[in-house]
């Protein structure tokens, strides 16, 4: 009797448990995904359009047991895409705000093609041409979850930021990144489209944080000389023995200033 008792109390309780939460889902279902994109290209514009459909999906979900994990899940599926904000508007409503990242890089490919590189790195498509990216020459790359790594990548990530803080729009300036390894350097050329060149020289254990400190005093450089300088010069910038920078200095691309 004991034994049918606590069954029978059990069952109840669970048949309760089944009421309640079919009562909060009733309550609390999601019938809208409100879902804002910022997009670059036509490639993200028309990326979008299919990430909304199945951004969607989600509509008729119970808005209280719905993970947000597995919508971010959903939109950072496509590598193109990350999410900037993410919450529930209880009852209904799921709010979505994504970036389409942005193209800046163009690695070379064994097929031909080129690979497409985010500010950050992520692996955005490939290309059958590098016109309009910044061309990468001379870096060994591996890629490994989406995205670029490899030795000085790191380095030149930290430049463009820099660049892209006293230009706005790096690509409408930068044709070209060049690394070599002369004696114990890295020489990162960087190829203007006016004609100028930007030349650092970094010894072996310098950091980000000295290349990024390059290409800002570089840069500002760059941006005071006219038009016409722009076409021929050569700015140079250098780690001396005391790890203390050097330059920039300002030659012509065929001798002396």
């Amino acid at each position: 009797m004991k034994k049918k008792t606590i069954l029978t109390t059990v069952i109840a309780f669970l048949l309760l448990v089944a009421v309640i939460a079919a009562g909060i889902n009733a309550i609390y279902t999601v019938t809208y995904v409100r879902a804002t994109f910022r997009t670059y290209t036509e490639r993200g514009a028309a990326a979008a359009e299919q990430l909304k459909e199945e951004l969607n999906g989600y509509i008729n979900r119970s808005s209280t047991f719905l993970s947000l994990a597995d919508v971010r899940a959903t939109v950072e599926a496509n590598p193109r895409f990350e999410v900037v904000e993410i919450y529930k508007d209880y009852p209904e409503t799921v709010v979505v705000e994504v970036t389409e990242r942005r193209e800046a890089f163009a690695v070379a490919a064994e097929d031909g093609s080129y690979t497409v590189l985010g500010e950050d790195g992520h692996v955005l498509g490939s290309v059958s041409s590098a016109e309009g990216y910044i061309l990468l020459e001379g870096f060994v790359l591996s890629f490994e979850g989406g995205r670029a790594s490899g030795t000085d990548f790191d380095r030149l990530l930290a430049m463009y930021g820099a660049l892209r803080t006293a230009f706005g729009e790096v690509r409408a300036n930068l044709l070209s990144v060049t690394r070599s390894t002369p004696a114990k350097l890295t020489n990162f050329v960087l190829q203007m489209r006016e004609g100028a060149q930007l030349h650092f020289y970094l010894p072996e254990g310098q950091t980000a944080e000295t290349a990024e400190r390059m290409a800002a005093l570089a840069a500002e450089r760059y941006m005071g000389l006219s038009d016409a300088e722009r076409v021929w010069c050569k700015i140079t910038m250098m780690v001396n023995e005391n790890g203390q920078l050097v330059g920039p200095d300002v030659t012509s691309l065929g001798g002396t200033a």
